[in-house]
């Protein structure tokens, strides 16, 4: 188990916006890695109201079980992620369904939580400027986006590497939802 404080900033890209940063960043198609994020809530989207995430992050033979809760600041979560064998990921998968609670970290959790979709995503990371940049291309429910978010352990200096980045680039600032936002979103259109 860990628990972790995930400082993040994000930013939506068009096609060609993405392109032209990995271009800027020596990004080529071997560098990028797939994930799947399978994402539960109850019935009656008892996470989502408390602006709450559980998702089953699968990428190579690494199985994850994360819960992402906000915290006081707008760029920043508390994960809590607890690795998983295979057996157990596809069991969760076959059941469309898991009991967290089956799990020390997760008993604050409903008894249930449903599938209610998946995302894959292609994802490129690297090192900059103290933090870690990473280039996502997603794919869910038809749709494909892309979108470049840098992580970072300092609020504040972070903002002002991803503002300058942006700028340099000549990228606007976007209002962007995280990924289970965006498919929950997509889902209900």
């Amino acid at each position: 188990m860990s628990i972790q404080k995930e400082i993040e900033f994000k930013n939506l890209l068009e096609k060609e916006e993405f392109d032209r940063l990995c271009s800027a960043f020596s990004i080529s198609p071997q560098d990028f890695q797939a994930q799947t994020n399978t994402y539960f809530d109850t019935a009656n989207h008892q996470l989502r109201d408390s602006l709450m995430g559980f998702r089953l992050r699968v990428v190579g033979e690494r199985n994850e079980l994360t819960l992402k809760a906000p915290t006081d600041n707008v760029h920043t979560m508390m994960e809590t992620t607890h690795l998983i064998s295979a057996i157990e990921r596809d069991k969760i998968l076959r059941n469309h369904s898991i009991n967290p609670r089956i799990y020390c970290e997760f008993q604050q959790l409903p008894e249930l939580l449903l599938a209610f979709g998946s995302l894959r995503t292609e994802r490129a990371e690297l090192s900059f400027q103290g933090g870690l940049l990473v280039f996502d291309r997603s794919e869910y429910l038809g749709i494909t986006d892309y979108e470049v978010e840098y992580e970072v352990s300092d609020v504040g200096s972070g903002q002002q590497s991803f503002d300058d980045l942006l700028k340099l680039h000549q990228i606007p600032k976007r209002q962007t939802l995280k990924k289970i936002a965006r498919f929950m979103k997509a889902a209900r259109s």
